[in-house]
């Protein structure tokens, strides 16, 4: 990500934190909205847009960086539902849960950076398509000044009519739907924990824990709202400002895993040396990048395929595996295979960190092979010369 948009982005999102500010009524918001919880919300923002310049700086390959910032500039927006003027009112209104199918986004193409299957594009197209039909349509049902007296006439400029008993039937209709998203999202989690390597959840663990945790503390606030009452228990309404900033923190948690990764590879590479491959090479490697089942194949030519430490023939993984393969090739010469978790397979820098240390891996142990048999040569050739100088023939 280049110098100038990491500031263009940066400008941004500081105006529309100012204009947000600015533009808070707070005969309004009195009793409603304090300065301290305008401050948590100002900073939820800032948090995901820096997080994503963060992240498009370390991996630009991907969308992750782009996805943090588009949702801390739409958090950000859904503050001019505390501002009188109604195009600013009615802007933040109708883009107020607009951040949620970003989100949704994020956690579907985390740690990919990308959504992998048709089916899941579907299915985050459908979750835009929702949030923003299901707020606008409310709002073209929904007097704002009916709700509380305080709203100025005409401050929403997508009421169509004021109809009590229609908005109350979209607001059924579309909670259904949202929960019925909301189940299909936590079952797609489970299925991918439960099916997923353990490279894979290392890499997931801090978002999921932390989407659960923002999610937790969102849901808390209408409870509070109806069943708890005392003023000792209002302070728990801000913690879903920080609960929700962990999540973009989360993401820059998982990429500094990968980091670490990296660098354990790179400091593998100087043990290394010039020793041959060996179980510790392999097992290191396994360590550093959580994933237990890697393997390093070498190349045979005499049976014209891969085969694994025990001679044994192997087969690469096919396309739809959760499991991934690359050629080793050394000096234009292919010395074997890598198998791998998919998870790894979309960290470009950590792979190729990774494929350079197994390449050297490997073309250690065939140097060393080449060492033994030019050693056993020589040992052979002495024990001839020996046989030779001992025979009678030579001693006559």
């Amino acid at each position: 990500m280049s110098l100038r948009a990491q500031s263009a982005t940066a400008l941004v999102t500081a105006a529309l934190a100012v204009a947000v500010v600015a533009s808070v009524d707070w005969q309004l918001c009195r009793g409603v909205f304090s300065p301290t919880e305008l401050a948590l919300f100002v900073m939820v923002g800032v948090v995901f847009v820096a997080a994503g310049l963060v992240a498009k700086c370390h991996r630009p390959q991907d969308n992750l960086g782009w996805l943090l910032v588009a949702a801390g500039l739409l958090w950000l927006v859904k503050g001019f539902r505390l501002s009188t003027v109604p195009v600013l009112f009615t802007a933040g209104a109708a883009l107020t849960n607009m951040y949620i199918p970003v989100l949704i986004q994020l956690v579907f193409s985390f740690p990919w950076g990308r959504l992998r299957h048709r089916w899941e594009r579907w299915f985050v197209g459908g979750s835009y398509a929702y949030y923003a039909v299901a707020v606008v349509s409310e709002l073209a049902f929904l007097d704002t000044h009916r709700i509380s007296p305080a709203h100025p006439p005409s401050l929403n400029l997508l009421l169509v009519s004021d109809d009590p008993r229609v908005f109350a039937a979209l607001q059924v209709m579309f909670g259904v739907v949202g929960i019925a998203l909301g189940v299909v999202l936590i079952g797609v989690v489970i299925a991918r924990w439960r099916s997923g390597s353990p490279a894979y959840r290392a890499a997931v663990a801090p978002l999921w824990i932390a989407a659960l945790l923002g999610t937790a503390a969102t849901a808390w606030t209408p409870l509070v709202s109806v069943w708890v009452h005392s003023p000792q228990h209002a302070w728990t309404l801000l913690l879903r400002y920080p609960s929700t900033a962990l999540i973009p923190l989360a993401v820059l948690v998982g990429m500094w895993r990968y980091r670490v990764a990296r660098a354990a590879v790179r400091n593998l590479m100087i043990e290394i040396g010039t020793a041959p491959r060996g179980d510790g090479v392999i097992d290191a490697l396994r360590a550093a990048l959580r994933d237990p089942d890697l393997a390093l194949w070498s190349f045979s030519r005499a049976r014209d395929g891969y085969v694994d430490a025990q001679g044994r023939p192997q087969v690469l993984p096919p396309r739809n595996d959760p499991r991934e393969a690359t050629a080793l090739i050394r000096d234009g010469v292919l010395v074997g295979a890598l198998v791998y978790d998919r998870a790894v397979a979309d960290q470009p820098r950590l792979l190729a960190a990774v494929r350079a240390a197994t390449t050297l891996a490997l073309d250690n142990q065939r140097l060393h092979g080449e060492l033994e048999a030019q050693m056993a040569e020589v040992r052979r050739a002495r024990e001839q010369t020996a046989k030779y100088q001992g025979s009678p023939t030579r001693r006559c």
